[in-house]
């Protein structure tokens, strides 16, 4: 098992992902390049790097897997944007907003296809790992479907929540740490324990990201996160709060129509009030050890894992 340099991996790959699509019609590959180029954290390819590593295997050999599922990544970005109307990612324009939205749609097409071209790189199991990859895309609409589906009912379950976020972000999250390393191990121990482990990471990951785009700002975040409230999407908080205090809750986003600013702050003094806040950040930390355990358990629990999970429990964007 070799030591992991994530930053010249990450450095790699960011050049890597701006070689994937130079040749085409101009109304591609600009916006193509637009989005590779942005900055994300590339936590999705990292994780493939750092499974393909704990299982023993060369994590070059995740290469093509690793480029593969940030450009899917990035494929359901471009449609999420279109669908939400956000105006900003990774600090910078939508595709919809920079180009318009038959461009972005194209774009993204193009994206999806090209990440299946790549993965024929892959060369051991290849075909599981075409299966994994084609099983997390359909997950992953799926979860969106549901995500859209919320918008017209008016109480979501906990439960159903989970299971929507299970979908819609632990599934490629999941995807990314079982195909790396099934790039490298025939091992099904180590690949179901990197599908579950992943799975729960994007489940934490989810839940934190509803907390921070309610205490952080689009500035902080690199995106676009009014569009949430004035949609009142249901969200691990929201619905908690309408659970527990929903007459506060209702308050609070009727403020937000005349005042986003001001609303936010209300739900956010309710949250911390009703020790609701509080009860999500354990509940994070939670998964977070049940991931690791998960790791341990199967002896896969190397210091890039452990970091890799730190990293999600204590990011701020």
């Amino acid at each position: 098992m070799n030591k992991l340099d994530l930053k010249i991996l990450k450095d790699e790959l960011n050049h890597n992902l701006l070689t994937v699509y130079k040749n085409g019609p101009k109304s591609l590959v600009e916006p193509i390049n637009y989005v590779l180029s942005g900055e994300g954290k590339r936590l999705r390819p990292i994780l493939t790097f750092i499974s393909a590593n704990a299982c023993g295997g060369n994590h070059r050999d995740a290469f093509p897997a690793a480029i593969s599922v940030e450009i899917l990544h990035n494929f359901t970005l471009i449609h999420d944007d279109i669908m939400d109307n956000d105006n900003t990612r990774h600090g910078k324009k939508t595709v919809h907003e920079k180009w318009d939205s038959g461009t972005a749609i194209l774009a993204g097409d193009a994206m999806l296809s090209l990440a299946m071209i790549n993965l024929q790189k892959c060369k051991k199991n290849n075909s599981r790992i075409n299966k994994i990859f084609v099983d997390g895309l359909l997950a992953v609409c799926e979860g969106q479907a549901i995500d859209k589906s919320f918008e017209t009912k008016s109480t979501v379950s906990i439960e159903e929540y989970i299971k929507m976020i299970d979908y819609k972000t632990g599934h490629l999250i999941g995807m990314s740490a079982e195909i790396g390393a099934l790039s490298v191990s025939n091992n099904n121990i180590f690949c179901k324990s990197f599908r579950k482990y992943g799975r729960l990471l994007g489940r934490a990951f989810q839940i934190q990201d509803d907390l921070l785009e309610l205490y952080s700002d689009a500035a902080t975040m690199g995106k676009s996160l009014d569009s949430d409230f004035i949609l009142r999407k249901k969200t691990y908080p929201m619905i908690r709060l309408e659970e527990e205090h929903p007459i506060e809750l209702n308050n609070a986003l009727k403020l937000i129509k005349r005042d986003v600013k001001l609303g936010k702050k209300s739900i956010q003094l309710l949250l911390l009030e009703s020790g609701i806040k509080n009860e999500i950040e354990i509940f994070i930390i939670k998964i977070i050890s049940d991931a690791n355990e998960l790791m341990k358990k199967n002896n896969l629990y190397t210091s890039e894992i452990k970091n890799f999970s730190s990293l999600i429990l204590e990011r701020k964007k």
